[in-house]
């Protein structure tokens, strides 16, 4: 089998991407993020299917959100074959084509081809990179052993894992260096209860001794415990008390700074003052009130001009001015209304200016039309990213058709140019022959001149390996020149549907990325065009409101003609006001003189009783009351910060006042401590000494009776028989299955070490020659004669040999399973020299096997094996 093309759909960083590929050797080449480890998965996934969600690391899902797949095309012996799979459950979908005889295969039908290899056999030898060749530390020397002893066995793994399980079963029974397992448990029980029953009659005396000593120790623990307890209460009141220290300090400091208290002087005179002095502000008030009105009655004794033509025609002026305030509303309204009209007007023409063509605002979409601009957009951004591909692949293509313009020397083959010379000879030989003598020399020699005739027309060919290369670059050329019309004509066709919107929403050559806002704008601009037609409706009802009244008032006084509603309005109001005041003039003047004496008597009241308050406490002013008052409210505040304190403290108040210091307090507190330790360390002695009787008593009891030992050691020799005999039918099935594994696999496994001997001392520069595979050793000989176990070899060596033995593998089992090789730069850990000598390895051995090789070195570009592909074109 060897892969044709990978075309990945959407798979971690890459999307719509093709990659073509040779039977032979290829060298993918990219650094580091270039998507070597993703194409390595990639090839995995379609295979054998993509890991599920729990492992979303494996799954590389698409970066940009596209579909996550792809598909492979391969050839397995004579049919080509295509394999896709998209995301699915179990794995994902997979669809699967026979395109040699143009048939659609069922899914199950991609195991069958690549039977009998699985995901597990294709990534740990097909599939390398350098932290799987590096499993060769990791695992164990018996693992490496079993695997390569039964890898000639295609198909094992099944019963090379029943083999693993039963000897894991196996080992978990029983060890001979083991503790764990159940039978090295039974055995070493046994032996313990032999030991028991041996020493069951030997500590009656003992044992009764001690358990007299234990009821008299728990006795005095009992009592040690009480004095504990109390000695910790004492110590915690104290404890307490010590750290209230600082409280009943601040208690005692209050105490000493109170005062004796001054009456006159609480919150409810504090209140009374204040309503004094509100009295005496408010007749104050109310007294310049009256001299002030007293004041504008005296001075309205000429009447304006207006009342004056007003007092002719009041029967029909006084309707008019009971309508004022409706009228004044409506006036309001009007210019509120007005003020909102050029706003909109404004907001309108701003967008008119920005999106209107020839003075008509741009259609809106439906909704059918919204979806095809977003169908077009999106089909033109593909046509066009396409088209830009296409352009950079005939770049490319016209590049390297220049570097490879040959001279015409190459152009032409110099036999061609002599075809002409060589029909003459033809001629001049058949010519010639017929003047031999002898009917068979003619006719020999009539053959000789038409062969050399016939080769010389018919069988020179005029070109060259350069030539054919052109033509093949010039194909190529073309095609691609042929795909770039066809993408521009469906972008030309996808503008020319877009242009056709536009002209049909009266949009113009405004640009399509700003069509989603145009249509905002659109909406917004109709929404504030029936928003003005419905103010205008209402500015010109209130207009023609105030228009009709002006009428009428002009009618009855023709003094306010010609005169706007600004203008009337304050006269009007003054007119009626004025009319109003005339009426209770004569009234008021009287009723102002007799309330401006009632004020005068309240204000000298109000002063005299603010004086009264005052020296009644032999203060001669508000401030020095409000800092008598104040003085008084510290007090208070310090008698309530002392009586919480004290609640605070509680019963221990009393107690703190016992000691005449803090240091009295320290030293009763230490002493207290020191008796609390002393009584615990004796609860401690006590406490070890029963733990020590109640060990001893354990060990005494622990061995059981004679008959219950007894009974004990016959059940466990009946457990002990059925688990060895369970262990060895486990252990004979393990040895039965190797065994029939190393039979199947023994005409391959010689091969296979033959040819990765062979290999390693290619990769190793010959230092290493021979590689030793038994049923328990794995190891290799030095060109010196001298053997190496893995593990004493460096890291890259020890990679070059798990290479070499993978290499192996899949060569000699091309017959039986043909895949590609696909490696992941994983000779990181070699030299320069082995690097190099790998690189002619997989060059040798794509001549058998088709080998995919994912790297960051560059120098592959020069190597004459392969075909280089960079990543990032």
């Amino acid at each position: 089998m060897y892969l044709n093309r990978l075309t990945i759909y959407g798979f971690g960083h890459f999307h719509d991407r093709t990659f073509d590929l040779t039977p032979g050797l290829n060298y993918l080449l990219g650094a580091n993020e270039a998507g070597k480890s993703t194409l390595n998965q990639f090839i995995t996934a379609i295979f054998f299917g993509f890991p599920t969600k729990k492992h979303p690391a494996l799954r590389y899902e698409p970066l940009d959100g596209s579909r996550l797949g792809g598909e492979i095309a391969f050839t397995q012996g004579d049919v080509a074959y295509v394999v896709s799979r998209v995301a699915g459950p179990h794995g994902g979908k997979v669809t699967l084509r026979d395109v040699t005889h143009d048939l659609a295969l069922p899914a199950a039908t991609l195991a069958r081809l690549l039977a009998p290899v699985d995901a597990q056999l294709f990534t740990s030898v097909y599939v390398m990179n350098e932290p799987r060749l590096g499993t060769v530390f990791s695992s164990s020397k018996q693992e490496l052993i079993d695997r390569l002893l039964h890898v000639g066995a295609v198909g094992s793994d099944f019963w090379l894992q029943q083999a693993h399980q039963l000897d894991q079963q196996a080992e978990a029974q029983y060890k001979p260096q083991g503790r764990n397992p159940q039978l090295n448990q039974q055995l070493r029980e046994h032996r313990e209860l032999t030991a028991k029953l041996a020493k069951a009659d030997a500590a009656y005396d003992t044992y009764w001794q001690l358990l007299q000593d234990q009821q008299t120790l728990r006795q005095t623990q009992q009592a040690i415990q009480q004095t504990l307890a109390q000695q910790r209460a004492v110590t915690a009141q104290l404890t307490q008390q010590a750290a209230l220290w600082a409280t009943y300090t601040e208690w005692q400091r209050l105490g000493a700074a109170d005062q004796a208290p001054v009456s006159g002087f609480a919150p409810e005179d504090a209140t009374q003052l204040e309503q004094l002095r509100s009295h005496l502000t408010a007749s104050t008030q109310t007294l310049a009130q009256d001299q002030q009105q007293l004041k504008q009655l005296q001075q309205a004794a000429q009447l304006p001009p207006l009342f004056q033509a007003y007092l002719p025609v009041a029967g029909q002026v006084d309707p008019l001015l009971a309508q004022l305030p409706a009228i004044e509303q409506a006036a309001q309204d009007q210019q509120r209304l007005v003020a909102s009209q050029r706003d909109l007007e404004a907001r309108a023409t701003a967008l008119e200016q920005q999106y209107a063509i020839d003075g008509q605002m741009p259609r809106p979409f439906s909704l059918v039309t919204t979806q095809q601009v977003a169908a077009l957009q999106d089909r033109l951004t593909a046509a066009s990213q396409k088209r830009r591909r296409l352009q950079q692949e005939l770049n490319q293509l016209n590049e390297q058709f220049q570097r490879q313009q040959p001279n015409r020397r190459q152009q032409r083959n110099p036999l061609a140019d002599k075809q002409i010379v060589w029909l003459a000879i033809g001629l001049v030989v058949l010519v010639g022959s017929l003047l031999l003598p002898g009917t068979l020399f003619k006719l020999v020699g009539a053959l000789l001149g038409v062969a050399i005739g016939y080769y010389g027309v018919f069988l020179v060919d005029s070109s060259t390996p350069a030539s054919r290369e052109l033509e093949t670059l010039t194909a190529d050329i073309r095609d691609s020149q042929a795909q770039l019309r066809e993408g521009g004509q469906l972008v030309d066709d996808l503008n020319n549907q877009l242009d056709a919107i536009a002209s049909a929403h009266g949009l113009g050559d405004l640009p399509v990325a700003q069509w989603s806002a145009a249509q905002g704008a659109i909406g917004e601009w109709e929404h504030l065009t029936r928003q003005l037609e419905t103010t205008g409706t209402q500015v010109a009802k209130a207009q023609q409101t105030v228009t009709t009244y002006l009428a009428q008032l002009t009618q009855a006084l023709p003094t306010l003609a010609g005169a706007d509603w600004a203008t009337v309005s304050p006269q009007l109001t003054q007119l009626q006001t004025l009319k109003q005041s005339l009426a209770t003039q004569a009234g008021d003047l009287a009723t102002t003189t007799d309330r401006l004496k009632s004020a005068q008597a309240a204000v000298d009241a109000a002063q005299q009783a603010l004086t009264t308050f005052l020296s009644t406490r032999n203060l001669r002013s508000v401030e020095a009351f409000y800092q008598r008052y104040q003085a008084q409210r510290e007090r208070t505040n310090r008698q309530q910060q002392r009586a919480a304190l004290a609640e605070q403290l509680g019963d221990n108040l009393a107690a703190l006042q016992q000691f005449s210091d803090h240091t009295a307090l320290t030293d009763q507190l230490a002493q207290a401590q020191a008796q609390q330790a002393a009584t615990q360390q004796q609860l401690d002695q006590t406490t070890t000494r029963l733990a020590t009787l109640a060990g001893q008593l354990a060990h005494l009891t622990a061995s059981g009776t004679q008959a219950t030992l007894r009974q004990k050691l016959a059940n466990l020799e009946t457990q002990m028989r059925a688990t060895t005999q369970d262990w060895l039918v486990k252990r004979l099935t393990s040895q039965w299955i190797a065994a029939t594994l190393a039979a199947a696999s023994g005409d391959r496994l010689p091969q296979i070490v033959a040819q990765a001997s062979n290999y390693y001392g290619k990769l190793t520069e010959n230092r290493y020659t021979e590689i030793e595979l038994t049923a328990t050793t794995l190891r290799v000989r030095r060109h010196d004669g001298e053997w190496r176990e893995v593990n004493q070899l460096s890291r890259g060596t020890a990679e070059q040999l798990d290479l070499a033995v993978k290499l192996a593998f899949a060569v000699v089992m091309n017959q039986q399973v043909a895949m590609p090789l696909v490696i992941d730069d994983g000779f990181v850990n070699f030299d320069a020299h082995r690097r190099q000598a790998a690189y002619a390895l997989l060059a040798e051995i794509s001549h058998t096997l088709q080998v995919i090789f994912l790297t960051a070195d560059t120098t592959v570009e020069q190597l004459t094996a392969g075909k280089v592909l960079r990543l990032s074109e």
